[in-house]
């Protein structure tokens, strides 16, 4: 079954719903909180908008049931880079947006019709940034910049989305310290702001690299990378060596390896630390405390994991674990 919402009507059931549920996520306007109603979802859509004028919005939810939402074209000048992490969609009958890929859509110059997909977790940050201040970003280096980013900037490109670029290990950072954020008031928009500024900059080096595009994985190989996945994330206490995990899915090591470029684009041993520390994120939230969270997660002493959780998030887990305690 297909929900169907036509243009605004998603947006206004979710505040609807979250002003029954929680009415005190919608108090401050400049950063709201969207909950999902049981029968559509769960999770939250949440919206910031900066000092600067550039917005963000932060996906965390899973759907129950296949959406489709119609968005009508505005007279808008706005840009937006779409980081998805985990997240497939699809934009009318054309465009498919695959997870670990960024996409930079330019204004919106028709009316489009997005598909959305029930049983994924949708994990994405979206970074909205109108014409001008992008251009005023960009005005230094204009020479430089591939020809159709700049013919997207300048109105003349023929597409509304540019070809995607492969979300890499720093991005994830970069999004995961945005998805985390610690603080509040004028420090978090400080820092988001930095976020935000440091992952456009990284787009840009990644578009104007563009490396060629490896051999794609033979359908076996990807179920086998995939069991491998599956392995590390239930054994993070005590996971196999890179060797093991490999005679265990039936691969040879640089295949394995390869395979978690192409489908995590990370190495087997960057997706352990990811799958640890959000499993870290979880018991920290839950207030155990940081040798047993440690412990937990695979890790030989507290300060081995305060130093790689400081390094995945930029704070240490005591002081995100202090903010999950203050509802922050």
């Amino acid at each position: 079954m297909t929900v169907t919402f036509q243009h605004g009507e998603l947006r206004q059931l979710l505040r609807d719903h979250t002003q029954r549920q929680q009415p005190e996520l919608l108090v401050n306007d400049r950063d709201i909180t969207l909950l999902y109603p049981e029968w559509l979802g769960a999770g939250c859509k949440r919206d910031i908008d900066l000092p600067s004028g550039i917005s963000l919005t932060l996906h965390q939810y899973q759907l129950r049931e296949d959406l489709t939402h119609l968005c009508l074209a505005e007279d808008s000048s706005c840009f937006e880079f779409v980081f998805n992490l985990s997240t497939r969609s699809q934009c009318d009958d054309h465009f498919s947006f695959a997870d670990q890929q960024v996409h930079l859509y330019g204004p919106q110059l028709e009316d489009t019709q997005w598909h959305e997909f029930a049983g994924q977790d949708y994990l994405a940050v979206d970074i909205h940034i109108d014409t001008p201040m992008l251009a005023s970003l960009l005005v230094a280096a204009e020479d430089r910049l591939p020809p159709r980013l700049r013919q997207m900037l300048s109105g003349s490109y023929n597409r509304p989305f540019l070809e995607p670029v492969t979300i890499t290990p720093a991005m994830q950072t970069a999004l995961w310290q945005i998805l985390k954020c610690p603080y509040q008031g004028l420090t978090q928009s400080l820092y988001l702001e930095s976020k935000s500024l440091e992952l456009i900059a990284l787009f840009l080096d990644a578009l104007q690299q563009e490396p060629a595009t490896p051999p794609p994985l033979q359908p076996d190989d990807i179920e086998r990378v995939r069991q491998a996945q599956q392995i590390l994330q239930q054994n993070l206490q005590t996971p196999p060596s890179l060797l093991a995990l490999a005679r265990q899915v039936g691969l040879n090591d640089r295949k394995l390896k390869a395979g978690f470029h192409q489908i995590a684009n990370t190495t087997v041993f960057g997706y352990l630390t990811q799958q640890r520390m959000e499993k870290a994120c979880q018991l920290l939230a839950q207030q155990h405390t940081i040798a047993a969270v440690a412990a937990a997660v695979g890790y030989a002493s507290p300060t081995a994991f305060c130093g790689a959780f400081r390094r995945q998030f930029g704070i240490p887990p005591k002081a995100y674990q202090l903010t999950q305690r203050q509802g922050g």
